[in-house]
């Protein structure tokens, strides 16, 4: 590949500082990587826009500067990364925006103040970074046209007002001197209205032959996907972008977006059929997109994917032993400890699935959304059996060993939250009151333990993140710290005869989200787990 890296997502709360995009750049460098793309939304500075990006630790346009040209002495380009349709909501959240606003995440099509605002963005990021790449992003904008624009000016077809917008914006930036490229999701999404069940990508779709004329002259697409472990899906795929013009660029993933660690096996089984496709089919330039839904992940670990890309690269294959070379000579770890982090994701037994510490850290201990999909699974045992693992490994004093210490908290709080509301059904059930006495001691346990990942948590996020965003995470833990002294009381209040009835346990749990797909379901937490994030697992009223 003449071009290889990564796109590192700092938009969903987690703004990297600058010494850890150094290091990270410094350490793709020595790998042989080339290519760094600061995916920001709204974490840049437009002089004249207050609030794009206001209390979200937006990069100025000095930091992006130092970042520019610290990468260029590294022999890598530092490509900006945008938005210029949808993903926009927390910028469009301003009453400012209202002019240029269309639904919650896209931009008005059409509007005078939406071309206004859309180069404003180009120019502050002309002015800040040297390479003449530009994403302009333009994917998953599905309600499109479906707010305000629908007020405005009435029912138009989504794919109108799509090609009209990419029109516009390519021509600013190029005035500007830009080379664009977008990601091409949407012209699959837009040719396949009519398939069920369809899905990114789908094989069954077929884009009309002219679609092609719609997309201005020189503006690269990037095939992303991250789901796939099939091959044929990718050659496809690509032969299929044929249409949409030349030098296509391949985008895979690096699973740091479904929890607090990195699936990396999902990572290898997903990517390597995507890189054999692109070798195939001569491919030039691939990117690995590292996203951070939920920002719980620390996205430091994902150096240990890089290194994965930058080795199939030089090797032209997939072969373990020289990865681990490539991570141990270029950051001085251990790559089978990385790989070791993500037992914590499988308590059910597999490595299929993900999002399940997210979902057992993050569920309430009385409403118990997620409880039912414990039935028969040794949580105990097994986030036991994984701390005394996670205890071995990751203790250098280095770069990662707060990355890792922030997992090992998660393992020894698991320990005991993740099955603590199906004992506590249990014993309220049986009106086992020595039963309910202990856990409302036990509360006491998972509270200071709750504590601890917390205040590790905070430090690793100190070290790697600017400090905004992290009050996100003050306020999830501390929901947990209060769910849980709200229990302790409840529990001795039941014990001591002071209420007859605890309300939420005696309501009946069902499935997080369907029976039908969970009561023969070969992995309990497969599916909807990957997608429902905090607010989905604390409640089911509004949050």
């Amino acid at each position: 590949f003449t071009l290889n890296g990564a796109m590192v997502d700092m938009s969903r709360n987690a703004v990297m500082n600058l010494k850890t995009v150094k290091y990270m750049l410094r350490k793709m460098a020595l790998m042989g990587l080339n290519a760094y793309m600061l995916y920001t939304e709204d974490t840049y500075e437009i002089s004249n826009r207050p609030y794009f990006g206001y209390m979200r630790g937006r990069y100025t346009r000095d930091e992006i500067r130092e970042l520019d040209s610290y990468a260029l002495m590294l022999g890598i380009e530092l490509i900006p990364c945008i938005q210029m349709l949808g993903h926009l909501a927390t910028t469009l959240r301003w009453t400012d925006t209202a002019p240029y606003k269309d639904t919650a995440n896209a931009l008005l099509v059409g509007a005078d103040e939406t071309y206004s605002f859309i180069e404003d963005m180009i120019k502050s990021i002309s002015g800040s970074f040297t390479s003449r790449r530009l994403h302009m992003g333009m994917d998953e904008t599905h309600d499109l046209g479906t707010g305000k624009y629908l007020d405005r000016f009435g029912y138009r077809e989504r794919k109108d007002l799509y090609f009209e917008h990419l029109a516009k914006v390519t021509e600013i930036a190029k005035k500007y001197g830009f080379k664009p490229m977008m990601w091409s999701d949407m012209f699959f999404r837009m040719s396949a209205k009519n398939i069920p069940n369809f899905s990114d990508y789908d094989m069954r779709t077929i884009l009309p032959e002219n679609i092609g004329d719609s997309v201005p002259e020189g503006v690269q697409q990037i095939f992303w996907d991250y789901y796939n472990p099939n091959e044929e899906f990718y050659a496809v795929n690509l032969d299929k972008h044929d249409i949409l013009g030349d030098n296509t660029m391949f985008a895979g993933g690096i699973w740091c977006w479904s929890g607090h660690t990195p699936l990396f096996s999902r990572s290898i089984r997903n990517t390597i059929p995507a890189l054999e496709a692109c070798k195939k089919k001569g491919i030039k330039e691939v990117i690995a997109t590292i996203w951070h839904n939920g920002s719980e992940s620390n996205l430091i670990m994902s150096l240990a994917g890089l290194a994965m890309y930058a080795d199939y690269d030089y090797k032209g294959g997939y072969f373990v032993d020289s990865i681990r070379k490539t991570l141990d000579i270029s950051c001085d770890a251990c790559y089978d400890e990385f790989i070791a982090t993500e037992e914590v994701e499988y308590p059910h037994g597999t490595n299929l699935g993900g999002g399940t510490s997210r979902a057992l850290l993050y569920n309430d201990p009385l409403l118990g959304m997620v409880d039912k999909h414990l039935n028969g699974i040794d949580t105990r045992k097994f986030y036991r059996n994984v701390s005394l693992k996670l205890a071995e490994i990751g203790n250098s004093d280095d770069a990662f060993k707060p990355a890792f210490d922030v997992i090992k908290a998660l393992c020894s709080l698991l320990e005991n939250k993740a099955d603590f509301g199906i004992r506590l059904k249990k014993a309220y059930e049986e009106k086992n009151i020595r039963q309910l006495a202990a856990l409302a001691k036990e509360c006491e346990i998972i509270y200071k333990k709750t504590d601890k990942l917390r205040k590790l948590h905070r430090k690793s996020w100190m070290k790697y993140n600017k400090s905004f965003g992290w009050e996100v995470h003050d306020i999830r833990y501390g929901g947990i710290l209060m769910r849980f002294d709200t229990v302790k009381d409840k529990l001795l209040s039941y014990v001591a005869g002071e209420i007859d009835y605890i309300e939420e346990l005696e309501a009946k749990k069902e499935f997080f989200g369907s029976s039908a797909i969970y009561e023969k379901a070969e992995n309990p937490f497969g599916g909807d787990f990957l997608w429902y994030q905090y607010q989905s697992y604390v409640t089911a009223g509004r949050l």
